[in-house]
């Protein structure tokens, strides 16, 4: 038997029970001793009352010397008053007035066994005629005690009915307030990988949910974006592999169909290793790339003087500027806390993407800008302007903004979303913009005094920083000269 939680409905419920019971129980027992506290103050007023009239009395028969009148005057304070009780002692301890007692205690003599009473005694007057004697005046308590038992009684189901309205009443009401909540469970239910479109609705009686319901749709629309996303990227991926691995099977079919000799086997078996290393670098990209989204930030960070990444990208690219009749500049230098491999990949894939779209005779210039706390670090180079739509897609991965280029000569598409990944890990961003004549497309980096900015994350593996300069994808695999 599985344990379930109870409902929000029936722990508000349980709690506003619970309130209800300590407010209750507290007013009735304020209540119940706010009236004994009366009650036993209305007593000893009544007794402090009947202890001057006795008092009054004892002094006029003292002046006429009437003990008959005396005690015909008590016997009239006691009509109407049957729980009062009335003794007057001498100074030997004999009584005059009341029943007889044969000892000296306060409990009054008389009185029926388990018979509570509230006594006040008083020293007569010397003028009296009793000279040092007692007077005792008692009041039973017993009218009183069923009182208060009554009233406790009386408060006790006054609680019960309060508690067990208020109870009903909150369980009915927030059953009414959580009906939005009931609602928007009922519309989120609803949402499938088939219906990503839908979304929650707001409505007045659920205002305070419109937070919730706001960062839930907020939630919704970016997983929309990014199953759309991973959709275009699974059908990008079966793209790129299906080519490759269709090239593999078909040479390797038509080598099989027929006797070949050595050397044909090796040129086969070449070409099927060239397909195999794209398929390889396309495979770590990917990998480098997921890892990158997933919130890995880059590791074995130092402080590096920018120039010196730049002019190794711009020797490793010296082949391919050669055969695009392209010369490269670097311009300016900063020191930067980054990941050395990481930034000279990006830096290849920016002079490749510039290489591609420039003219021969022009000039490509590596520009290093530092900033209070962020250097720029970017690619100049003349053409025509990158279109707005473009720019809008050129760091998504598998873009190609000239789809006539073959997959050799435009790589996989996945050049400069690498870079964008590397500003991400480094807590920088990218960006493009038009200079001039000339295009501008860079990423910015932590300068050297905002190194806590980006503090490594272990666990980020090596193995695809350390193959930065080996994919021929993200960084470009220079082409020997002609």
């Amino acid at each position: 038997m599985t344990w379930r939680h109870p409902s929000i409905a029936a722990r508000l419920t349980a709690g506003l029970g619970v309130v209800a019971l300590v407010i209750f129980s507290t007013a009735g027992w304020l209540l119940q001793r706010t009236l004994e506290s009366e009650l036993v103050e209305a007593d000893r007023l009544k007794l402090a009352g009947k202890i001057s009239v006795v008092l009054h009395f004892i002094d006029e028969a003292y002046r006429s010397g009437d003990r008959a009148a005396l005690f015909h005057h008590l016997d009239d304070l006691r009509i109407g008053h049957d729980g009062l009780h009335v003794w007057l002692v001498t100074e030997a301890g004999a009584t005059v007035y009341g029943a007889s007692s044969t000892n000296e205690t306060k409990i009054p003599p008389g009185l029926a066994p388990g018979v509570r009473v509230d006594v006040t005694e008083t020293a007569l007057p010397s003028a009296s005629l009793w000279p040092a004697g007692r007077l005792r005046v008692a009041i039973e308590s017993g009218p009183r005690d069923e009182l208060l038992r009554s009233h406790l009684a009386t408060l006790v189901l006054i609680c019960a009915l309060g508690v067990g309205s208020t109870v009903l009443l909150s369980w009915f009401a927030i059953g009414r307030c959580l009906r939005p909540v009931s609602r928007l469970s009922a519309e989120a239910s609803d949402i499938t990988p088939s219906s990503m479109g839908r979304r929650l609705t707001m409505t007045p009686e659920g205002a305070e949910l419109t937070g919730l319901v706001r960062a839930f749709n907020h939630a919704l629309d970016r997983l929309e974006d990014a199953y759309a996303q991973l959709q275009a990227f699974n059908a990008n991926v079966a793209h790129e592999l299906r080519t490759p691995l269709a090239s593999l099977i078909t040479g390797t079919q038509v080598t099989l169909s027929s006797p070949r000799s050595r050397d044909e086997l090796r040129e086969v078996l070449i070409s099927n290793l060239e397909e195999l290393q794209l398929l390889n670098a396309l495979v770590n990209d990917m990998l480098f790339l997921s890892r990158a989204d997933r919130g890995d930030r880059a590791e074995g960070l130092e402080e590096v003087a920018l120039g010196a990444e730049a002019d190794k990208a711009i020797r490793y690219c010296d082949a391919l500027l050669q055969e695009a009749g392209v010369v490269a500049e670097r311009s300016g230098d900063a020191a930067a806390v980054c990941n050395p491999p990481l930034v000279l990949r990006a830096l290849v894939n920016l002079l490749t993407n510039a290489i591609r779209h420039t003219r021969a005779g022009d000039t490509i210039r590596v520009l290093i800008e530092p900033d209070d706390e962020l250097i720029a670090l970017s690619v100049l180079n003349p053409g025509l302007e990158i279109p707005t739509q473009v720019r809008a897609q050129m760091f998504d991965r598998f873009y190609r903004a000239d789809t006539s280029r073959s997959r050799r000569q435009a790589g996989h598409g996945l050049g400069l979303a690498i870079v964008a990944a590397v500003a991400r890990m480094h807590g920088g961003t990218v960006f493009v913009e038009r200079i001039g004549k000339a295009n501008r497309v860079g990423l910015t980096l932590p300068a050297r005094d905002s190194q806590t900015t980006v503090a490594p994350v272990k666990g980020f593996a090596s193995a695809e920083t350390a193959s930065a300069t080996q994919s021929p994808n993200s960084t470009a695999r220079p082409a020997r000269s002609r």
